[in-house]
């Protein structure tokens, strides 16, 4: 059984919900929590996301072992990579710890594909920085689009609708720190 599986029938059952309750919650069918849980199929990152946010936990949280203490070595190896079905690779390079509200992902961005995070009211969208370090990539916020090449970083409030772009024809990498506010 994979790591998320056991972490989700864990903590559903230690938050005393149904399949049903953490399906509403989590705006995917009871059909679909039951999949995972029982290993069946994996999660597509956005409903991973949006479980593990109705469980009150961050996706690192969810697919990772949570470390205990404050120095931790993670070999390339152990860090966690995980690519959706638009091929948008995902590598966690920071360590997991309860409570941390702090992610650090490299991303690589294939052409023409995007991202969209779409604020939802009532909810705290954190902050984020990026850094690129290869091709181009855009990233719109409320509307203005901005224009990041090889070496140049941003940061911005999450709290509003954002994407992030690729539309040239080479792959594009960049890191992202995501810091989530509770």
């Amino acid at each position: 059984m994979t790591y998320f599986a056991e972490k989700l029938k864990k903590l559903r059952l230690d938050s005393g919900l149904t399949m049903d309750m953490l399906a509403k919650t989590a705006n995917v069918s009871k059909s679909t929590i039951s999949k995972i849980e029982s290993d069946d199929v994996q999660p597509t990152i956005d409903v991973a996301a949006r479980i593990a946010k109705a469980l009150g936990k961050t996706l690192s949280e969810m697919l990772h072992v949570t470390q205990s203490t404050q120095v931790v070595f993670l070999s390339q190896d152990e860090q966690a990579v995980w690519e959706d079905a638009q091929h948008i690779k995902r590598r966690n390079i920071s360590p997991v710890f309860e409570g941390l509200n702090t992610e650090w992902l490299q991303v690589e961005l294939p052409p023409q594909t995007g991202i969209l995070k779409c604020y939802t009211p009532g909810a705290t969208g954190g902050e984020k920085y990026v850094l690129v370090t290869k091709g181009l990539l855009e990233i719109k916020i409320n509307q203005e689009i901005y224009r990041l090449k090889k070496g140049d970083s941003l940061y911005f409030d999450a709290s509003c609708d954002h994407e992030f772009l690729n539309s040239g024809e080479d792959t594009v990498e960049y890191y992202i720190v995501v810091k989530h506010i509770d």
